[in-house]
């Protein structure tokens, strides 16, 4: 093809995306990134909307220590905006008949905790005892935990967590894609208790910034300063339409903007978009794009109520709560928003955070606007004793909000690696995890195989 226009041509500008085409350019090629969207950032996108701090996407950022995005927060120049989550943040509820009951946090909450009855708790401390499963067979997170610690643990905790990260059920997820962590300390400790002790041990002992956090405006400081590191080199309204292929010899992709389309060549071309979108764009490479077809996506509705404090009976003195499919409420979850950051909700006023509709859920997620703000009041109402109406109300939508790792997943993603031309890679959260952390992951591990290529 000869001479290139830049060595890299990233499409999307979601964190998967800026965190490759970030990448590339510290090493020293030349990358252009594409967005169709008026803005960078993806899902992650903050707006201000009558004194209250609105997260159109994720919430928070969640650090382990050893964690990649946390090591480029200095590079972009955010550590002195770095925001800790309130120390509430620790405390986690669950929905468990008709009561909001906290998840127990130590050993000793375990022991005493109504959350679980004494038959419930003497399967769980016999947990070390049960044997390994057979190798080759893939389990579901559901059917993995029924084996290791019972049905209650699987309905009273598992459940609702799996509702809340995934916005899924227990059984729809493959243990291997979906928690690799627990399928790890199964096999390499035989028990999750000794597995979570060695753990635990582990980031003890690792360094970096550990727990929850955001920034004083909200998360969209996060995609601001990845748009200032690439500055020129990121592009919005910037449809890509169409690329091509030359004997593995670079790409020639079409982009239309402002109604005109041209032409760009590269060495490199990742695909930085969802599943769905990155299997219409790979038309030529035919089973990599079926494989992607084949990813379902739970559609999610983020409803946003602003009320007084003294309309709310409960304290919110917590991260929010979960709803075990068990407790029949119609809201995968509550985030208690002004709880956890300063300055989420004007003086006086609450800001909660409730999700609804995911795969067990889909009718909900599309109901009418006037029915969706109907249900979702009456459910706080006898969840958190809220009175009166709320002085804000909002509603965002997501038809494909996170990837489902469904059984054989792993197998699924092998195939559309396999079935990819040289110099094509993909970044996005339905590759090595839905949290903002893994899907910057993906951008950085896109960005290496492309300098590799190059």
């Amino acid at each position: 093809m000869g001479e290139f226009d830049c060595d890299t041509i990233v499409v999307g500008g979601g964190i998967s995306g800026l965190a490759a085409a970030m990448a590339l350019k510290k090493a020293g090629q030349t990358v252009r990134l594409m967005e169709s969207r008026g803005y960078l950032g993806g899902a992650i996108h903050t707006v201000r909307d009558q004194g209250y701090l609105i997260e159109l996407g994720p919430n928070s950022l969640v650090a382990s220590g050893s964690d990649p995005l946390g090591d480029w927060i200095p590079e972009l120049g955010l550590s002195s905006r770095l925001l800790t989550a309130s120390p509430l943040s620790r405390n986690r509820f669950v929905f468990h008949r008709n009561r909001l009951l906290p998840v127990p946090l130590t050993p000793g909450a375990f022991l005493t905790t109504p959350l679980l009855s004494f038959r419930g708790k003497v399967r769980l401390l016999g947990e070390w005892r049960v044997p390994r499963e057979l190798d080759g067979f893939e389990e579901t997170v559901g059917h993995f935990v029924r084996r290791r610690l019972g049905d209650e643990v699987l309905d009273v905790f598992v459940d609702p967590f799996v509702k809340g990260v995934y916005a899924s059920d227990p059984d729809m997820l493959s243990l291997k894609s979906a928690f690799p962590a627990l399928d790890d300390m199964e096999r390499e400790h035989g028990s999750l208790l000794k597995g979570g002790l060695s753990l635990l041990m582990k980031k003890r002992a690792s360094h970096g910034p550990k727990g929850l956090f955001s920034f004083p405006s909200g998360l969209s400081e996060l995609a601001s300063a990845c748009a200032d590191f690439l500055g020129d080199d990121a592009g919005i309204h910037a449809d890509v339409t169409k690329w091509a292929s030359e004997n593995g010899e670079g790409f020639r992709v079409g982009i239309l903007y402002d109604e005109e389309e041209y032409y760009l060549t590269s060495r490199n071309l990742i695909l930085a978009t969802s599943a769905h979108e990155a299997a219409e764009l790979l038309s030529p490479a035919e089973k990599a794009a079926d494989r992607l077809k084949e990813i379902p996506y739970a559609p999610i509705a983020i409803a946003y109520v602003g009320v007084r404090k003294e309309q709310v009976a409960h304290a919110l003195d917590g991260f929010g709560v979960l709803f075990p499919s068990a407790s029949r409420r119609k809201l995968l979850g509550v985030i208690f928003s002004s709880s956890l950051f300063p300055d989420r909700a004007p003086e006086g006023h609450v800001l909660l955070t409730v999700f609804v509709g995911g795969m067990t859920g889909q009718k909900l997620a599309y109901a009418f606007d006037e029915d969706l703000e109907r249900i979702v009041m009456g459910e706080l109402r006898e969840i958190l004793g809220l009175s009166g109406t709320p002085d804000f109300f909002r509603i965002q939508r997501w038809a494909n909000a996170i990837p489902q790792y469904t059984l054989g997943h792993g197998e699924r993603i092998r195939d559309i690696w396999e079935n990819l031309p040289p110099g094509l890679y993909l970044a996005g959260n339905y590759l090595e995890g839905v949290s903002v952390s893994k899907a910057f992951s993906s951008g950085l591990s896109a960005a290496k195989m492309a300098l590799w290529h190059s």
